[in-house]
């Protein structure tokens, strides 16, 4: 599914890892100082919780022109103050490499405090590993691991490093918040007047970063600096740090040499023409396999769009996903041939095979370069690398509609795009000239629906029940993989998961699975459970509470604490429906009222209908919010306040 885009992939994946800590800093000079750490009293009363602080944290960005071509080069530096001394995490760290982006120039060390002033101690020992993502079969991406000595209190670690950037376009800029407090940050970047530079400061409402611009030596240096920045919080289902992480974003989008001007990416037009030298001659060989595919296909078809619905399942049934990354090969798709060939491939590959076998059987598909909502960058706002890590392939029908064919989902339906790629821009590659950009569809609630139906009643001191669940949309493609893919014992603590209501007293006694694999049918779960101790008896009377599953009871958001988004993988819509048997020798003495609640972000009913010696219950609650924004949280607690109100409500059965 990725792609190779520069610096910010890595970026990414050192600020997840909490103790890999981001780039880093000029090697400040030893000052003597007094037998009394005056530096590590001042910042440890000013972070007392804080397991270490940055002194100083920077990078600087060389752009130049050399040989009529640019030269990128980055320093990185850091000087990191231990505050506490259970600080052994500190001491493990990692430098992130690949063949685009080289590491030389490494050294660390540590600055021990002992009698008054520093003395260094220098790592001497770095080794060389391949670096694997999960989930990634292959990339060429390393990093050098090592360990600082002395980690403890009052002590100091130093590192500093290169990188050399094969090309100007995979720059990413800098992200200036991380999990540890810093005292001194700085981002410059170095270059010439004949440069033409564009930049951005982001999530930045406060202004805590500054640039100043100045000229020296025949260079010109942006720098960009900030003081006393906080603690980075990850808080629970937030977004990519680039969503709310201050930063700058910056890319070259031309340079003078000695033939005149030089687009780099000076627009869109100049990021599509480099991404189509990609595509460009990719399938002029087409092997026997994949013609006689195609015309098996063909004639399965009645019409077009039928061909290209089983195209794309052929590809999700029968090419396994397996990522790549090494070299441009993080950026070349293998051939369609290829790829039917070895039956694995990447999300280049993948897309590239259904472009393939559609042409092959004369209809238009196109390679379709896009983000995952990981990323928050726009092509129409920033047309760089930096948009985008996924490919797909695009089908346009005569009637115009547009058709996002991601086959990395294994249980996506035709006409509905992977969850992941929902609501961003997808660059659609039309020619070797001309191409689309079109934003993906958000998938609305009532296409992701889950449907619960139930007939239940008293047994003993249990509710028992046989209820059959559907599940169509997201949840049948996400549930697909659970289901599919897990041992029988896994498989139904999975299915207990899902179908479990009423309390942890829920027991899951029968169940059968049907229509996992059929893309185009709702999953359908049969089954039988019993709940103990649900239901309450007080002299002559039975209290049961109807609503089994309590969805988003009490799940206020904390508005005074929480200030990053709240990210959901879909919208979703779930109806309940239960049908009651009252007991015999009781009648109803107590209906709750019937409930409602219509918000754009969530909403609910609740009905109750009583019926001979029948309790009739439905209930139907939809959630809208796909990244939901701080100043929504009091709407949104507002809902969660209705609905939880709701589900304390109870039938009272009283004897006859």
């Amino acid at each position: 599914m990725k792609l190779f885009f520069g610096e910010v992939h890595q970026i990414i994946k050192i600020m997840r890892e909490f103790i890999c800590f981001l780039f880093t800093i000029l090697i400040v000079s030893v000052p003597g100082l007094s037998q009394t750490n005056e530096l590590f009293q001042k910042f440890k009363q000013q972070y007392p919780d804080e397991p270490a602080v940055y002194l100083n944290r920077s990078e600087v960005l060389s752009i130049l022109v050399e040989k009529d071509s640019l030269r990128v080069f980055s320093e990185k530096s850091e000087d990191l103050l231990i505050l506490k001394e259970q600080a052994e995490a500190l001491a493990s760290r990692k430098v992130y490499g690949s063949s685009f982006s080289q590491v030389k120039n490494l050294s660390a060390k540590t600055l021990v405090w002992d009698k008054g002033r520093y003395k260094p101690m220098e790592v001497v020992d770095f080794k060389k590993n391949s670096e694997r993502d999960r989930g990634i079969f292959f990339d060429d991406s390393y990093n050098y691991s090592f360990n600082f000595p002395a980690v403890a209190a009052q002590n100091r670690t130093l590192l500093n490093y290169t990188q050399d950037i094969k090309d100007v376009r995979f720059i990413g800029g800098f992200i200036f918040q991380t999990f540890i407090p810093q005292s001194q940050t700085s981002f410059t970047i170095k270059t010439l007047k004949g440069v033409e530079l564009y930049h951005e400061v982001q999530n930045d409402p406060s202004k805590k970063i500054t640039l100043s611009v100045t000229e020296k030596g025949g260079f010109v240096f942006y720098e960009w600096t900030s003081q006393n920045l906080e603690t980075l919080k990850i808080e629970e289902d937030s977004p990519s740090i680039q969503y709310y992480a201050p930063q700058v974003v910056c890319y070259v989008k031309s340079y003078v040499n000695k033939k005149g001007k030089q687009n780099v990416i000076s627009s869109l037009d100049d990021l599509y023409r480099w991404y189509y030298t990609f595509i460009r001659g990719l399938n002029k060989n087409t092997s026997a396999e994949l013609k006689d595919v195609v015309k098996k296909l063909q004639a399965e078809s009645k019409t077009e769009m039928e061909l290209v619905k089983k195209v794309f399942y052929w590809v999700q049934d029968n090419i396994q996903y397996i990522a790549f990354e090494e070299g441009m090969r993080g950026l070349i798709p293998h051939s369609g041939t290829y790829v039917c060939e070895k039956r694995f491939g990447d999300c280049k590959d993948m897309a590239n095979l259904i472009v393939n076998m559609l042409q092959l059987a004369n209809v238009k598909a196109y390679h379709t370069w896009i983000g995952t909502r990981d990323i928050p960058f726009q092509y129409s706002k920033l047309p760089t690398p930096m948009v985008d890590n996924h490919m797909i392939a695009t089908y346009i029908s005569p009637d115009k509609k547009y058709y996002f064919l991601d086959a990395t989902g294994d249980y996506i339906p035709f006409g509905m795009p992977t969850s992941m790629i929902q609501g961003k821009e997808a660059l659609i590659g039309l020619d070797s000239v001309h191409y689309e950009v079109k934003i993906v569809p958000v998938i609305s609630s009532d296409a992701n629906v889950m449907i619960d139906s139930m007939r239940v009643s008293i047994n003993g001191n249990y509710i028992v029940g046989s209820g059959t669940n559907s599940m169509s949309g997201y949840p049948k493609s996400f549930g697909g993989y659970q289901l599919n893919r897990t041992d029988a014992e896994d498989n139904k603590k999975y299915v207990a998961s899902l179908l479990g209501k009423g309390s942890n007293k829920f027991f899951l006694d029968k169940y059968e699975v049907q229509h996992v694999d059929n893309k185009d049918i709702p999953t359908r779960i049969n089954y039988e459970f019993r709940i103990g101790d649900y239901f309450q008896k007080v002299g002559s009377e039975i209290y049961v509470n109807m609503n089994f599953n309590k969805d988003y009871y009490n799940e206020f958001i904390n508005i005074d604490s929480r200030k990053t988004p709240v990210e959901s993988e879909y919208q979703y819509h779930q109806s309940e429906y239960i049908e009651f048997t009252v007991p015999s020798g009781y009648e109803v003495e107590y209906l709750p009222p019937n409930s409602k609640l219509e918000n754009p972000l969530l909403g609910y009913t609740i009905e109750y209908k009583n019926e001979v010696d029948k309790i009739f219950y439905k209930k139907s609650i939809f959630s809208n919010s796909l990244l939901l924004q701080p100043v929504q949280f009091k709407e949104w607690n507002d809902a969660v306040s209705q609905i939880s109100e709701a589900y304390k409500e109870s039938i009272i059965l009283k004897k006859k």
